[in-house]
């Protein structure tokens, strides 16, 4: 998560809304490079938010990439015993051949889907509310 809010931080900083009358070709770099930091995000995150990653996908997939159909499978859960060891849980999943764990290049000038919020904004007390619910008693 902390790449994310690296990116998340090259963005703002960057300004590429700024940039479209001062320097276009730097406004597309630094557009190419956070669709870059996403894509890999989606890939990264796959796991543990399979349903958000699917959604970035459909959003960042070129046309050919879309009928090939879902980006995973989903995880699953299972327990595995180690020689004479303990027990452990593991994620895991049915990720067929089509799945890479690698960075896969977003090419320039491929277009983009209509982008849409993944994530509703949580109002601070809602945060508040729960860091103060998951905290040891004291």
């Amino acid at each position: 998560m902390r790449a994310v809010g690296e990116a998340n931080k090259y963005f703002s900083e960057q300004a590429p809304w700024k940039l479209r009358t001062e320097d276009p070709e730097r406004m597309k770099t630094v557009l190419h490079v956070t669709l870059q930091a996403v894509a890999d995000a989606k890939t990264l995150l796959t796991p543990f938010l399979p349903r958000s990653s699917q959604a970035v996908h459909e959003m960042l997939a070129s046309a050919d990439e879309l009928r090939a159909g879902e980006w995973s499978g989903m995880p699953r859960i299972e327990q595995v015993d180690e020689d004479g060891g303990p027990s452990y849980p593991v994620i895991t999943g049915d990720y067929d051949s089509t799945f890479r764990w690698e960075s896969r290049p977003v090419a320039a000038g491929t277009p983009l889907s209509v982008p849409a919020p993944l994530f509703t904004k949580l109002d601070q007390s809602v945060v508040d509310e729960e860091i103060a619910r998951l905290a040891p008693n004291e």
